[in-house]
């Protein structure tokens, strides 16, 4: 997919009354073969039952408007064997520009036989491949409650990376949990992984939701933020390299430096910080078919598609969607959920201007290294 398809989506950074899902997250299945204790649905009793059919999934996808960003999530993603078809049919019939999914990595032949599958499949797709690390061997291993996972993750990551240099438009990156569990060891992880595995991208996540072990959020947020002003220094320095494979891929990079500052201060100050376009532009769906604004909401189910003959849009469209869209806005609702938050920022016209000085020091430091004769560390030229 190119720029053009990108801006399709453009207006709705001041129009959003009546827009459709622009990121529709997924939760492809329930099962996981990991026990995590910072999972974020880790206090409900949820089984891998009743999941949507492929099917099923066709008529719902049917049913939606063009969406800019899915993501296919779980559980483990990789657990269901169809998940290559899954994206296809999104990729199809809503035009998903950019696919994300985040895997434990712990079944590598199967990860990459799915994702060599849906590269073949979908050629002008954007996919991108999140493989988790938490720390250091024993502590990610005890963290998962996996033992030896830490091992097979990264050997996924490599591999996946290899996969890299076949599919111009598909890229891989280490997604690190920020929990109370791995705090201490942060610094200690991004420097093994740095030097020791060659990565050339970091992102994270910080726990939400109601994890598995409570103790998970009591996490120290000068920590996380010590943690991301490395990166920032090392995405601006290159050393990383952050998205360098799509169109406007320096836009969400300055998004990802951006986004980190204002999940801090919504942490240190427990208040609204920005909009929330959840159950506006951003939608959820569990493995059942029950359509939430937001994963965090789940609560606040607005329906289920088996209920509406597999019509997503009529439920969006319903007295009860209005009514969370309403709740979200009138009460302010704020969090730390970093897929929601990339559109509330990117369509956010005040907030444009800051990502924007971001997007040029990113620039800048790219033509400097240029002027003397380095390469960035994609190595590959600028999309935008």
């Amino acid at each position: 997919m190119g720029a053009v398809d990108y801006m399709h989506y453009a207006k709705h950074i001041l129009f959003k009354r009546g827009a459709s899902p622009l990121y529709f997250v997924y939760f492809v299945t329930e099962r996981c073969n990991a026990r995590c204790r910072h999972c974020l649905l880790g206090q409900q009793h949820r089984s891998g039952e009743g999941e949507l059919t492929i099917d099923e999934i066709e008529k719902i996808s049917a049913s939606m408007d063009r969406m800019l960003f899915f993501t296919p999530t779980g559980g483990e993603p990789f657990l269901r064997a169809d998940l290559p078809e899954i994206v296809r049919i999104f990729h199809l019939n809503n035009r998903a520009l950019n696919v994300g999914i985040p895997t434990n990595g712990s079944m590598t032949a199967r990860v990459l036989r799915s994702v060599k599958t849906m590269l073949d499949a979908n050629p002008d797709l954007d996919l991108h491949i999140d493989v988790s690390i938490d720390g250091l061997p024993e502590l990610h291993d005890e963290i998962r409650g996996v033992p030896g996972l830490f091992q097979r993750a990264i050997e996924t990551y490599k591999q996946l990376r290899e996969l890299e240099r076949h599919y111009p438009k598909f890229s891989t990156c280490i997604q690190v949990t920020v929990s109370s569990f791995n705090q201490h060891q942060l610094l200690e992880l991004y420097d093994y992984l740095k030097r020791g595995v060659g990565v050339n991208t970091v992102f994270t996540l910080l726990t939400r939701g109601e994890p598995r072990d409570p103790v998970a959020r009591d996490f120290d947020i000068a920590k996380y933020e010590e943690f991301h002003r490395v990166l920032e220094e090392d995405n601006k320095r290159l050393i990383l390299s952050g998205y360098y494979k799509m169109p406007f891929s320096d836009v969400l990079n300055a998004k990802r430096i951006v986004r980190p500052q204002i999940i801090a201060k919504t942490v240190r100050e427990n208040r609204y910080q920005i909009p929330c376009y959840g159950g506006t532009l951003g939608a959820a769906m569990f493995s059942k078919g029950e359509v939430l604004p937001c994963e965090l909401r789940w609560r606040d189910v607005i329906g289920n598609v088996r209920d509406v003959e597999y019509d997503f849009m009529r439920l969006w469209r319903s007295p009860a969607a209005e009514a969370c869209r309403r709740d979200i806005r009138d009460n302010k609702c704020f969090c730390t959920y970093e897929c929601f938050l990339t559109v509330n920022i990117l369509f956010n016209p005040l907030l444009l201007p800051r990502v924007g000085w971001e997007w040029a020091q990113l620039k800048a430091a790219k033509l400097r290294h240029r002027l003397m004769g380095r390469r960035a560390p994609s190595e590959l030229p600028d999309t935008f």
